[in-house]
Order: structure tokens, then sequence, then C-alpha cells
């Protein structure tokens, strides 16, 4: 009997190694952040009387067999405040919107259309839009320039270190994407709630930004903050898009 339970236990852990898809780390994510690629981009966003510059953050997203631009949803709360938009649209007085590494606008990239455009989605408050806070675009053309994030498709676990990578509105040197330490407090699935590492963050601004794991993956958004805890939208609700909208997007564990 202890023969036969020492061949079912080496047969189990054999084919437990061969299913266990082998984590390959980003060629960049182990040197300095200012060798990194540029990924984490900001936003210029222009309508018929109004242009934002600077205005949150974002990021191209490699879906494993495309490239797709992204932002927050959560930006409509100021379309709605001082343009009037009351639902998920950019209406017909939309002009551009442009990615780009802040302070470097000639490596922009233009967003060809906001795939999740619905006219019928109310905008709300962040306490519901903190559910579904990415907004999708098709970009015009490649741009080889910038780097789009490759996605990890495993949910981020309790107590796991992640990275957010984009500018805030009070940093002091804005040459580089700040990199700030989180750990994830409690995920809920469309998001999860992390705890701030360091001090003196400032959250403010920094919406929109990436947030990567240790290996350099997509994990997340940065949506938001709900007292002392920061809000990141997670990659279920990312892939949900994706299979509404019908964009294909290749996921390795599958």
């Amino acid at each position: 009997m202890k023969k036969v339970a020492l061949i079912l236990t080496g047969i189990m852990l054999l084919f437990g190694c061969q299913n266990s898809p082998q984590i390959i780390k980003e060629s960049w994510i182990e040197k300095p952040v200012s060798s990194w690629p540029d990924f984490a981009l900001s936003n210029e966003i222009s309508f018929k009387d109004t242009t934002y510059s600077d205005i949150a953050n974002s990021f191209l997203v490699n879906t494993g067999l495309d490239t797709i631009g992204v932002s927050c949803k959560h930006l409509f709360m100021v379309f709605e405040n001082q343009l009037g938009l009351n639902s998920i649209d950019l209406g017909n007085k939309f002009n551009y919107w442009n990615m780009y590494p802040k302070n470097h606008k000639e490596k922009a990239v233009t967003i060809k259309r906001l795939i999740n455009t619905n006219q019928n989605e109310q905008i709300g408050q962040f306490n519901t839009l903190k559910v579904r806070d990415w907004i999708i675009f098709e970009i015009d053309g490649q741009n080889n320039q910038l780097y789009p994030l490759k996605i990890r498709f495993t949910p981020v676990k309790s107590n796991e270190i992640v990275y957010a990578v984009g500018w805030g509105m009070m940093q002091k040197d804005n040459s580089k994407p700040a990199l700030i330490k989180l750990q994830c407090f409690k995920n809920l699935g469309d998001y999860f709630y992390i705890k701030p590492l360091e001090t003196d963050t400032h959250p403010a601004g920094r919406s929109g930004s990436p947030v990567i794991d240790k290996n350099g993956y997509l994990v997340g958004i940065v949506s938001g903050q709900e007292g002392n805890l920061g809000v990141i939208g997670g990659i279920k609700y990312l892939t949900t898009l994706f299979d509404k909208y019908g964009i294909e997007y290749k996921n390795p564990n599958q």
C-alpha cells in the first residue's frame, strides 16, 4: 500500500508541475524604474469648446492578439459636471483623445473610438463606478515608442504586493511616473482594496494608472480612494468587456 501511495503521489506531483504555467518575468521589471519602457501615460482630451491636458492616467494593453487603450471611466464624472454629458458616450462635441508619456506628447497615440460607449449607461457616482471603472479604446494604428502591458489573468491575492505606476497631481518630480507600492487588503472580484505601503503617496490625480505585479504584468487600474484604502479595478471586469464587445484575447492559462 505504501508503494501504491508513493506512486500516486508522484503521478499527482508530475501532472501538477506539467499543468502549472511557467511565469516569465517581463525583461524590464528588475531594471531601474528610469529604464522601464513607456507604458504609464497621461491624457489630452479635446471637445468643441474645452481641452483637458494631462488629466488622469492611461495605458496600453496587449491582449495577446491586439493592442487596446485603457483609462478610467470615472473621468465621465468630470465630463458630466463640466460638459453636461449624462452617459458613457463622448457625444457629438468630441474632437480627439491622445495618450502619451507625460512631458512627451510627441510620442502620443490617438484613440480611434471608445469601444464600450453606451448611451444607456448612466455615469453614476464613484460608489457605482468603482465596480466598472474601465474604458477601453481602439487605437489609431500602432506606436512602437509605447509599451503595451501584458495581462495577468489570475486574481490578486490578499496581502499580495502590487505596484501602481503613474502620475499624481501633487507629484514633485514628474519627469517619470511614480512607482507606488501597495498591498492587497481584500479582493471582491471586479475590484479590490489596497493599503499603500508608503507615506505621502498623494493619491489625487493617479486615477487610471496601471497596477502591475512583481513580474510586470497588469493586474488592475487605479480607481479611487475609500477612507484609508485605495480601490483598484480588477482584471475580471476587463475580460468581461472583452467578451461583451468581441475583443479576442489570449489567456495562457486556458
